[in-house]
C-alpha cells in the first residue's frame, strides 16, 4: 500500500512539473542543417512559437563551417539580425546558447557570444582567467553595477548550455524607470549577476546577436561549435532552466545509475 502511494504521489509530482506554468515564452529557435564550407542563410533552421516558420531571422557568416548540423565558429563569427524585433532592454527576456568550448587562450577567453542593440550598444558574455577567474558581462556602452562571477565548470570539448536572463521586475516594459538584474546561467547553475542601470533601460530594438564573437567589431573571437539558439520573452522559470539545460556529466551518470537500479528492482520476483 505504502509503495502504491509514494508511487502515485510520484506520478503527481511528475505531472504538476510538466504542466507548470512556464514564465518564459519563445520568440524563436535557430538550428543549423548541412554541411558547408562556406555556410550561408541555407545552413539555418529558425522557428518561432508553435513550431512555425519565423521568417524575420537573417544570418550573416563571418566565416566558419557548419558540419553534422554544428556551427563551428573557428575564430570567425556569425551576425543573427531579427527585423522584427519586440525586445529592447527594458523588457524581460531570456538567450540560450548550446554551445561546445574548443581551445583558449593565454589569459582571457575570447567573447563566446553577444547581444546588441541598434544604436551599437552591447553585452558580450566572456570568461577571463588568472586570481579572478570566471564568467563575466562585459558591457559596451551600458553601465552594470554589483557584478559577481565564479568560475563555473569550463569543459573543453562537451557541450553546454548558456543561459542568459535579464529581469526587469515591475518595470518590464517600461524605458529608464529602475533597474534590472541580469544571471547568466552554465548548465543551469548561476554563476554570474549584474545589475543593469535604469538609464540605459531603453527602448532600442535586441535585434542583434552574435556566436563567437562581439556584436559590433570583429574583434576577440571564440573558437567553438555552436548547435542551437533560442530567444525567450519573459524570463525562465527554474523548470525551464533545468529542462534546457546539459547536465554535468556526474549528475547525468547519477540519473542513469537511478534509472538502472530502477530497472533491477521491477525485476526482482515479487515475494
Amino acid at each position: 500500500m505504502k509503495k502504491t502511494l509514494l508511487l502515485s504521489s510520484c506520478i503527481t509530482l511528475i505531472g504538476a512539473l510538466a504542466t507548470a506554468h512556464a514564465a518564459g515564452t519563445l520568440v524563436w529557435d535557430m538550428s543549423f542543417t548541412g554541411t558547408s564550407s562556406s555556410p550561408n542563410a541555407g545552413n539555418i533552421v529558425v522557428t518561432g512559437t508553435g513550431g512555425a516558420p519565423y521568417e524575420s531571422l537573417s544570418a550573416s557568416f563571418g566565416g566558419g563551417s557548419v558540419t553534422d548540423d554544428v556551427y563551428n565558429s573557428n575564430g570567425s563569427r556569425l551576425t543573427i539580425t531579427d527585423s522584427s524585433s519586440t525586445l529592447s532592454m527594458c523588457n524581460s527576456f531570456s538567450f540560450v546558447v548550446k554551445a561546445e568550448l574548443n581551445g583558449d587562450g593565454a589569459s582571457n577567453w575570447p567573447v563566446l557570444f553577444g547581444l546588441g542593440e541598434s544604436n551599437s550598444w552591447n553585452l558580450k558574455v566572456n570568461y577571463t582567467k588568472g586570481e579572478n577567474a570566471g564568467w563575466n558581462f562585459a558591457p559596451e556602452g551600458y553601465t552594470l553595477s554589483n557584478l559577481t562571477s565564479t568560475a563555473g565548470t569550463v569543459t573543453q570539448g562537451t557541450e553546454q548550455t548558456f543561459i542568459v536572463t535579464v529581469d526587469a521586475g515591475a518595470n518590464d516594459g517600461t524605458a529608464q524607470t529602475g533597474t534590472s538584474t541580469l544571471t547568466l546561467y552554465l548548465n543551469g547553475e548561476a554563476i554570474a549577476t549584474a545589475t543593469l542601470a535604469s538609464s540605459n533601460r531603453t527602448n532600442e530594438k535586441l535585434d542583434t546577436f552574435t556566436l563567437g564573437g562581439r556584436p559590433y567589431g570583429n574583434g576577440n573571437n571564440q573558437t567553438a561549435e555552436f548547435s542551437n539558439v533560442q530567444l525567450y520573452q519573459g524570463v525562465l522559470s527554474a523548470e525551464q532552466i533545468a529542462a534546457l539545460s546539459v547536465p554535468e556529466p556526474a549528475a547525468a551518470s547519477l540519473s542513469l545509475a537511478g534509472l538502472a537500479l530502477l530497472a533491477l528492482r521491477r525485476r526482482r520476483p515479487q515475494q
